[in-house]
């Protein structure tokens, strides 16, 4: 549960994809700075699948049992970054509500409770107590148009074994 990319700096109101689509991650998998070969990043419906950010089959009723498990398993990686989340704010609740004039000192103070989480990660320094049990279902957000590039490789992943039973 380290994190190891964190981008701060954009009003909480902001949709969780665009703050994806302008951020220095972003650009790099765009420009092929990272992220070479079979890697790639995951995320819910709400963003646009293309090569490098996967995203699960819309489920209209008629999904094939490989789609379904694909989902299944793409859910469960999710699901370690939205626990993640719920680790860094049950450390650190001043994370939960935050009151500060100034957005800097905002973005300051989360970027530096996300390096002390992984030094308490790496001090196998345990937060799980802290946590409550949250709702990790799988969300199903408005249409967006998928990048081609992005169905195929989707695709190829639930056919060719990579997301077995």
């Amino acid at each position: 549960m380290l994190i190891e990319d964190a981008y701060v700096g954009w009003p909480g109101s902001t949709h969780d994809a665009r703050v994806y689509r302008n951020s220095p991650i972003s650009d790099a998998l765009q420009n092929g700075l990272i992220a070479q070969g079979d890697h790639f990043i995951i995320g819910d419906s709400a963003y646009a699948l293309n090569r490098f950010l996967l995203t699960p089959f819309r489920d209209t009723g008629h999904l094939t049992p490989e789609q379904r498990n694909y989902n299944r398993k793409l859910s469960g990686t999710r699901q370690v970054v939205e626990r993640t989340i719920r680790a860094l704010k049950a450390r650190f609740r001043r994370l939960q509500a935050l009151y500060c004039l100034r957005p800097q000192h905002v973005c300051n103070f989360i970027m530096a409770a996300c390096v002390l989480h992984n030094l308490c990660i790496l001090s196998n320094d345990a937060v799980e107590d802290l946590l409550e049990d949250g709702d990790d279902r799988p969300n199903n957000y408005a249409a967006h148009q998928d990048n081609v590039q992005g169905i195929d490789r989707r695709n190829n992943l639930t056919t060719c074994g990579t997301f077995d039973k």
